[in-house]
């Protein structure tokens, strides 16, 4: 087997080439500018000569099994240029020139199952196709004779009993009608002749048009340019399943009742189950229409037709099969540049439906669903939306985009409903209010392109349980969606697993507006205006796919980023930052190194872009190498950023320094003082506030003797002014500046023996300070400090706060006579009282 395979080799290649898996590509040895592909478990070769500027048909091995000669220049098919190709099962030479074909041009092919010669110069005049051309061909199944006939001639092809799928043109100038040669293909089901693809013109078709075709199966017979369909012109394709009338903007709405009207007995027997009838510029539809249509109908197209509300669609729910309805593109059917003459008869003549009657609006399962313009020229009022739409009990998909549909989506309620697919988009729709019930079969639901501004909370009813596919596509939901903070307009989507909320003007979402998803696998937020990302997904855990790019994000902040790579380790998970406003400076330093160690598969990466700290964009295809040199920069300004740091903390140090030293008394005093007053029970006001003594000393303790006897005996003892002395009157347990505190608030006067010993001690200073801040603070700049100088002291000896005080009436000197010593005294008992 191995020495056979090498064989074939061998003959068709040049060269040995190295086989991979079991099909080799290669120059044919016979023609160099063909390919050979050899089956290797076949042993059989496929040959592609195709846009190779052949003139001839070349002579090819016997072991050949396909030959495809399409887009050259042969002219002709020699007789037994096949004779030893008795294998070949497929021949596709179209696009060339061929004029003539011969009672032996097949000769040899007896194995032939398919066969392509459209779009050649195959004609009548030429005698191109004899009566017995095809008589080699006794298993050809498929035959594709397109784009070759210029006249009203239908080749003979009588011979072929195995044909299966035909196609050919079909010209006629009147009544259609095709030949009885048909009647023996038994084995014919496809019938192709469709004008889209090669010459049809059918301009009337009547009941003998079809009379030798019953035993087809599939009849395309769109863009035929057909005028007229009498009564009854379809009755005799009894085994049709598939029909396609489209494109025949002529048909309008005479041709589309008589396809169905006449002997409908007949029709309604049939097995059809696809009905095309797009782009024939049909408004209306006889209401009694759709009830001929056979119960086997399964799929309906009537797109590209503008199509108007009317009794008919009150009639739908009687194709009880129907699984497939599209009514796509009303109002856009394509232009022609050459637009058919239609004869005056086929135009319809027949009274319009009316809205004005009430059985259209008890009836028709659209009823909540027409368009108030529609209702407003027939003047009827607007009435409540039935609590039921009745549709096909089987219909499973809609397609109703591109209708130019104006409305807010109400409360709905369908009945025995099975729809699993729902198409929307490209409308002007607005609201969705609902809710909708009983789509619990409902897969997909489309709504791209339209206009919504607002989903309420309650529009998606429980029984959207099984919905997988949403589509929101460019509609106007930045409006709505930021506000939603628990969730609410997704809550009953638990089975979702695609979202597209792409192109929403979006700026950002709630933390948990997704947290029902949780078996959301591709989630599209793409071509929005987001800034960052605060939503949770963490929870999302067969999550794969999320699309952010077209955005305005300039950096992911690690929360987010934790959780990505927390998806990323359950499986393969994909983020696209593509398009957004990514930046790379020393702030987003540690986002762009996280880009170079992550797991997570950005998308397009090599299209991403950064603006550097200068704002010059670059590339961001190489994390790394940005990092690196993100990591260069940074560190350059990290020494420069600290001596900034320290330095501003150092001056607001200092400035904070200067000003508790400036203030340092007056800080210290209220401290103090503010634990004095609310350590006690309550306060009095000031002209109610009695001092528990005449007058706090403040004296040095070398100077103790002169105030325990002397001062004592003349103040305290002789005149009754009671005085505070540390040494007797300071409570025991309290911290001394507290006490210092308290005995001066609690004083009257502060008396100050003032000597060099008391400048010398800190905690005297202390209480000379604190009885300064008592008396500018507390008593109003009452003057309640009282200096005595007990030792001769200049102005340079003291410092500048007690300088201030030295004036007239605050301070004495101690006198060193009996007589001064007398007025001294008095003097200062004056002072104090």
């Amino acid at each position: 087997m191995r020495s056979k395979h090498l064989l074939y080799v061998i003959i068709c290649c040049n060269t040995l080439i190295i086989i991979c898996g079991n099909i080799l590509h290669h120059p044919c040895s016979f023609l160099p500018r063909c390919r050979c592909r050899l089956e290797h478990l076949k042993n059989v070769v496929e040959v592609d000569c195709r846009h190779t500027e052949l003139k001839r048909i070349p002579t090819v091995p016997s072991y050949v099994i396909k030959l495809i000669l399409t887009h050259n220049l042969i002219e002709e098919i020699p007789d037994g240029v096949f004779a030893n190709n008795t294998i070949l099962t497929e021949i596709d030479m179209s696009y060339n020139k061929i004029h003539r074909l011969t009672e032996m041009s097949f000769k040899g092919l007896q194995n032939l199952l398919k066969l392509s010669l459209h779009n050649n110069d195959l004609s009548k005049g030429n005698n191109s196709v004899g009566a017995r051309t095809f008589s080699h061909l006794k298993k050809l199944k498929y035959l594709n004779l397109k784009n070759n006939f210029v006249e009203n001639y239908q080749p003979d092809i009588s011979q072929l009993g195995s044909l299966e799928s035909l196609h050919i043109d079909f010209l006629s100038n009147g009544i259609s009608l095709m030949s009885k040669q048909y009647s023996k293909l038994k084995n014919l089901a496809m019938l192709d002749l469709s004008g889209s693809s090669g010459k049809c013109s059918l301009p009337i078709l009547n009941n003998e048009s079809f009379q030798f075709i019953p035993q087809v199966k599939h009849l395309d017979i769109s863009t035929c340019k057909i005028q007229q369909i009498h009564k009854g012109a379809l009755t005799a394709l009894k085994n049709i399943t598939y029909m396609d009338v489209s494109d025949n903007t002529c048909i309008k709405f005479e041709g589309l009742e008589n396809i169905t009207s006449v002997s409908y007995q007949e029709f309604t027997k049939t097995s059809l189950q696809y009905v095309f009838a797009d782009g024939n510029r049909v408004q209306s539809i006889e209401k009694y229409t759709l009830t001929y249509f056979p119960k086997s109908l399964k799929f309906l197209s009537v797109r590209r037709n503008p199509l108007k509300f009317g009794h008919y669609i009150s009639y739908v729910f009687s194709l009880t099969n129907l699984e497939t309805i599209d009514v796509s593109d009303l109002y856009h059917h394509k232009s022609d540049l050459y637009p058919e003459k239609c004869i005056v008869d086929s135009i319809c003549t027949c009274k319009e439906d009316s809205l004005n009657e009430p059985s259209y609006i008890e009836h028709s399962w659209m009823s909540s669903l027409y368009i108030k313009d529609e209702i407003r020229k027939k003047d009827i009022p607007d009435i409540v939306s039935l609590a039921e739409i009745k549709i096909p009990k089987n219909l499973k998909h809609i397609n109703y985009s591109s209708a130019s549909l104006i409305m807010d989506i109400p409360k709905l309620i369908l009945s025995e409903s099975k729809l699993e697919t729902v198409d929307f988009s490209n409308n002007i729709l607005h609201s969705m209010i609902g809710p909708i019930y009983n789509v619990t079969s409902l897969k997909t639901l489309n709504v791209a392109n339209n206009f919504y501004i607002n989903i309420s909370k309650f529009f998606f009813s429980s029984d959207f349980k099984n919905l997988e596919s949403l589509n929101f596509h460019n509609n106007l939901l930045g409006i709505i969606l930021p506000d939603d903070i628990d969730g609410a307009i997704f809550h009953n989507l638990e089975s979702l697993i695609e979202l597209v909320l792409s192109n929403n003007r979006i700026p950002n979402l709630p933390e948990n507006i997704f947290k029902s998803q949780r078996n959301l696998q591709k989630l599209d937020l793409s071509e929005n205006i987001f800034t960052d990302i605060t939503f949770r997904l963490s929870h999302m855990m067969h999550l794969k796919e999320i699309d952010l790019s077209g955005n305005r994000i300039t950096i992911i902040s690690d929360p987010i980023t934790l959780q990505w790579d927390y998806l990323a380790k359950q499986h393969n998970f994909s983020v696209d930052l593509n398009n957004n406003l990514l930046e790379c400076n020393c702030i987003s330093i540690k986002f762009i190194e996280w880009m170079k160690t992550t797991n997570v598969h950005l998308k397009n990466i090599k299209k991403y872009k950064c603006m550097l700290w200068n704002r010059t964009i670059i590339a961001l295809h190489n994390p790394k190498e940005t990092y690196n040199l993100l990591k260069k920069h940074c560190t350059s300004y990290e020494y420069l950023e600290l001596a900034l740091v320290s330095g501003v903390l150092l001056f607001i140090i200092l400035i904070m320094g200067s000003l508790i030293y400036r203030y340092r008394w007056k800080l210290r005093y209220l401290y103090y003082i503010v634990k004095v007053k609310y350590s006690s029970l309550h306060s009095e006001t000031e002209e109610e506030y009695s001092y528990m003594y005449g007058a706090f000393v403040s004296y040095a303790d070398e100077d103790r003797i002169f105030v325990h006897k002397t001062l004592l005996q003349k103040l305290e003892v002789e005149h009754g002014i009671q005085l505070c002395l540390h040494k007797r009157n300071f409570l025991p347990g309290n911290d001394i500046a507290t006490n210092i505190a308290s005995a001066i608030h609690n004083s009257r006067k502060t008396l100050v023996i003032m000597s060099h010993n008391f400048l010398k001690s800190y905690w005297c200073m202390f209480e000379y300070n604190m009885a300064r801040m008592e008396n500018i603070y507390e008593r109003r700049n009452e003057n309640v400090v009282f200096l005595i100088f007990y030792e001769q002291m200049s102005p340079r000896d003291l410092p500048l706060n007690v300088l201030e005080m030295v004036q007239p009436k605050s301070y004495v000197e101690y006198p060193n006579d009996e007589y001064g010593d007398t007025v001294f005294w008095d003097q200062l008992v004056n002072a104090l009282k």
